[in-house]
């Protein structure tokens, strides 16, 4: 849609040419590397200190809860401002008066800079990352999602992709909601065929990874199927952005590129 058609040319791309005359981050292309869209300076840098000065005290807890640095955090919360500000300038409530982002602007970056397109796995993916009945996503969820996709450690990303797998909120991935999850990956492609290759995989699954043969999939059963093979970490879908995309958004924003 036009928002996500907009997302770096409107929002994030007058950001970051302040950004690096302030020194808060070190850009190595004179493009960005996500969208090809050369930089501008119109953000005004009375705007991005007022907004710092008045979150310092989230920064500071946040700099204890992500892992992110000071500096990367203000890099994070000021995307943040410029999506809220933007929704502003199309008629939204002012700053002071709005809760956080909303949920489709959240999804749609997800969509347009993480490269996370399936819908349905978006809404669980939305439902895992923020579990209150709000339809805002404050700066907290979105700092804190930011550190999980971009630094997180392997027990973190575990944990999140279960929750995002466990449709009923559990604390078990069952047989009929593994058939739902792998089925969207063939939402174009449903017929009598299709239906039985997912009831083939999941059978591989439950065989695979229901390590205690309850007929379904806990918490314990898919760490210790992950720890053993990494590579089922995302074996209903896809819970998280790529290296690829990781890797451009860390070198435009972060000061370091996680190593991979």
């Amino acid at each position: 849609d036009a928002f996500a058609q907009l997302l770096f040319q409107v929002t994030l791309q007058p950001l970051l040419l302040p950004l690096v005359q302030l020194g808060r981050v070190q850009i190595l292309e004179q493009v960005l590397p996500l969208a090809g869209l050369v930089l501008d300076s119109t953000l005004d840098s009375g705007e991005e200190i007022r907004f710092l000065n008045k979150i310092s005290g989230t920064i500071r807890q946040l700099v204890r809860q992500t892992h992110f640095t000071t500096r990367e955090l203000e890099v994070v919360l000021l995307i943040y401002y410029k999506l809220l500000k933007e929704d502003d300038d199309n008629g939204g409530a002012r700053f002071s008066a709005r809760k956080g982002i909303t949920r489709h602007q959240f999804t749609t970056v997800f969509d347009t800079v993480f490269g996370m397109t399936d819908n349905a796995m978006l809404r669980r993916v939305m439902t895992a990352l923020d579990k209150g009945a709000s339809s805002y996503v404050t700066m907290e969820t979105w700092a804190k999602t930011m550190s999980l996709f971009l630094r997180g450690s392997f027990e973190e990303k575990m944990r999140y992709c279960f929750d995002v797998y466990d449709i009923q909120a559990e604390g078990m991935i069952r047989r009929d909601h593994m058939m739902l999850l792998l089925r969207s990956a063939f939402i174009k492609h449903v017929d009598e065929e299709v239906e039985e290759a997912v009831k083939d995989m999941v059978d591989i699954m439950l065989h695979k990874m229901d390590l205690d043969r309850d007929g379904a999939i806990s918490f314990e059963d898919y760490r210790e199927s992950v720890r053993r093979s990494p590579e089922l970490m995302e074996c209903f879908g896809q819970a998280l952005p790529d290296r690829g995309h990781i890797y451009a958004f860390s070198r435009t924003f972060l000061e370091r590129v996680r190593k991979f």
